[in-house]
């Protein structure tokens, strides 16, 4: 058989085209790639990295029962938010060092405390958890278990809406 030869010179254009298709497939597949991984990086530091804004705010922690010091545990918080909270519609839990304590706050509520079952935690009382919402500019105590939360610890509550679970608030204070 004769081997047929080309006059026209054009034998060195299916490697460059080819090339040409490598390097753009390529480019394809790192853009693909890359927004996946971009979309993953969002939603992970979404999560976990982004504290929640502080709503209800601690203002004070008492320790003391009639001028005594008992280590009282008494927390007052403030709703520093714009908007109101429907009591009835969140939990709360309390940290200590960053320590989750078993503490069962299932309501915010002030009356409908007292038929829950509660945990480290005696009474829920002030402006806010007595109405129906919890108003910015009112306040409420938190009277957790005496000694629970000491001087020079670190306390965190986080108010978590019981629809999904999120943290809606979170406060932290150095406790003196």
């Amino acid at each position: 058989m004769k081997q047929r030869s080309s006059n026209k010179g054009d034998d060195g254009v299916s490697p460059v085209i080819a090339t040409l298709l490598l390097i753009a497939l390529t480019l394809i597949i790192c853009a693909i790639v890359f927004a996946c991984l971009m979309n993953y990086c969002y939603t992970s530091s979404g999560q976990f990295s982004e504290d929640p804004p502080e709503i209800l705010a601690i203002v004070s922690v008492d320790h003391y029962n009639d001028k005594k010091l008992t280590f009282a545990s008494k927390v007052k918080l403030r709703n520093i938010g714009t908007k109101p909270l429907v009591n009835e519609n969140y939990s709360a839990e309390v940290y200590i060092n960053d320590v989750k304590q078993y503490v069962i706050i299932n309501t915010l509520q002030a009356h409908d405390f007292i038929d829950t079952h509660h945990f480290g935690i005696s009474t829920i009382s002030g402006s806010g958890p007595t109405g129906y919402e919890w108003e910015p500019g009112n306040s409420g105590d938190f009277d957790l278990i005496d000694s629970m939360v000491q001087p020079g610890c670190t306390l965190r509550i986080d108010i978590i809406r019981k629809e999904d679970g999120k943290v809606i608030s979170r406060s932290v204070t150095l406790v003196e």
